[in-house]
């Protein structure tokens, strides 16, 4: 265990560096409070190393605190600022939906033989996280650049809810978290994904670019 902490703590370092996420959409446009928004993003491998990391790109993490629980790690964070302020979200009580906890066939062949392979690591509450990781890993080698789609909506996204004016200087920006605990913990798992290639497991946080959030809503309730 004191050499996976190790050997995490200094992927934290380089990582930072040698991955790139970035916003390939030039302007992001609201004019219908009911439309929602395709974000199309890369991340870049900058360096000689092949990385791994879990990434969840069906959807943004709902939290408002943007904290990462081990059950949706990989969701990714997105952000808004007015100008050069981060703003805060608050918690909408009656948004439609939040992040569901995803439901497993655990009597499947393919549950059962993972359970049987990490049993004596993992209580069945964390099984279930296990298995979910080992759903979302992403595997960039070295100089590739792979690219993703997420859907959002603004004010509201799930859980977050956001006071947004019409035609405010508004930016937007992404990022992922792998944080260090969580991918200790399951290292594992991890690891698990391809013995035969070797690879560096990303710990941190990315941050994309800025992109300008044109909100011009006509019917802003």
């Amino acid at each position: 265990m004191l050499f996976i902490f190790l050997f995490l703590i200094s992927n934290y370092y380089f990582g930072q560096n040698d991955l790139e996420i970035r916003i390939l959409n030039d302007t992001i446009k609201k004019v219908s409070y009911f439309d929602q928004n395709n974000i199309i993003y890369t991340i870049t491998n900058n360096s000689e190393k092949n990385y791994l990391l879990v990434l969840d790109n069906l959807e943004f993490n709902e939290d408002p605190e943007y904290e990462v629980e081990p059950f949706f790690i990989g969701l990714p964070d997105y952000y808004l600022y007015e100008k050069n302020t981060r703003l805060s979200p608050m918690f909408s009580f009656g948004a439609s939906s939040t992040n569901s906890y995803p439901q497993f066939d655990l009597t499947s062949i393919e549950f059962q033989k993972f359970r049987k392979q990490f049993q004596k690591e993992y209580d069945e509450y964390e099984m279930k996280i296990a298995y979910r990781i080992s759903k979302k890993i992403i595997i960039i080698k070295s100089k590739e650049k792979k690219t993703f789609g997420t859907k959002v909506n603004f004010p509201s996204y799930m859980g977050r809810y956001f006071n947004m004016e019409n035609s405010k200087d508004y930016y937007f920006q992404v990022s992922l978290q792998n944080p260090q605990e969580i991918m200790s913990k399951y290292y594992s798992v991890l690891h698990n994904k391809d013995k035969e290639q070797q690879f560096t497991i990303f710990t941190g946080q990315i941050y994309s670019n800025k992109i300008p959030l044109v909100y011009k809503v006509y019917n802003n309730p």
